[in-house]
């Protein structure tokens, strides 16, 4: 596997190790050099034996008397888990306190191992080998809840891109995820679809997009509309001068409110904190 650009040793487990350790394995990486990321290189797998490698990130002050509401953060299309290290701490801090994980997904970053010994690359995915990626979200969610101090029943999921697409798949299958945030979804990523899977989840769905992007188009909006009172109920906000694509919109300073803080916002009442 090839190692984190968060990390200044390489850290590598073969099948056998994580496959005799309850599918689960958390590195504590004492040595991180960077001043943002501040999380354990975790690693797990799936039912099709794909080892799946993320970051978690512990909740601050969460006290041992409560439990931490919890988000699974999902990238985009070629990319990895670093693309939210930032927002990442910034919702594990002290002020936030959420729970956070993030996954590089299948054929992604470190997530590249099938079987122990199959390499695996999403350039040479079919849209079946995309669609499976909802095996990989449900390997999270079994692992966030095996965490000290979180909440099973509030987990929520953000993804960006075909992320998003995955997201919402996922959630539809599964009742317990407590909500999803949507940037630049689509309505068809390599294949995941998702006008189905809106109107099958109940939970409660927020979508941000960019106007004049162009590779999201108007599917955002299509697919609000298929939510009951989408509009009206604040589950849609569109940046209408700018052009960028799901987690870019992080690092484009002419967004108001900023992307981090209109997540948060809406997470923090979705989950009813102060």
């Amino acid at each position: 596997m090839i190692a984190s650009a968060e990390y200044t040793n390489i850290l590598v487990y073969t099948y056998a190790q994580e496959n005799n350790n309850n599918n689960n394995n958390i590195v504590n990486d004492n040595n991180s050099t960077s001043a943002t990321v501040r999380g354990q290189r975790v690693s797990f797998l799936t039912d099709d034996k794909v080892l799946i490698v993320g970051t978690y990130y512990a909740p601050q002050t969460t006290a041992t008397t409560s439990s931490a509401n919890a988000v699974i953060l999902l990238h985009m299309l070629g990319r990895n888990r670093n693309d939210w290290n930032d927002f990442a701490s910034t919702l594990s801090n002290k002020n936030n306190d959420y729970a956070v994980l993030s996954i590089d997904l299948r054929g992604h970053g470190e997530s590249t191992s099938q079987n122990g010994n199959t390499i695996i690359s999403f350039q040479s995915f079919t849209p079946n080998d995309f669609n499976k990626m909802v095996m990989d979200v449900k390997a999270a969610r079994q692992f966030l809840v095996t965490q000290k101090n979180v909440n099973p029943n509030n987990i929520a999921i953000v993804g960006a891109s075909i992320g998003a697409n995955v997201a919402l798949n996922y959630a539809a299958s599964d009742p317990s995820i407590k909500a999803v945030v949507l940037l630049s979804p689509g309505l068809d990523y390599k294949g995941v679809t998702t006008s189905d899977a809106i109107k099958q989840y109940k939970g409660p769905i927020y979508i941000a997009t960019a106007a004049k992007d162009p590779i999201a188009g108007n599917d955002p909006q299509t697919l609000c509309n298929e939510i009951i009172n989408c509009a009206n109920n604040n589950r849609l906000h569109i940046y209408q001068d700018s052009n960028s694509h799901g987690t870019d919109m992080f690092s484009d300073s002419s967004l108001q409110p900023p992307l981090d803080k209109l997540i948060i916002s809406w997470l923090n009442t979705t989950f009813g904190k102060s």
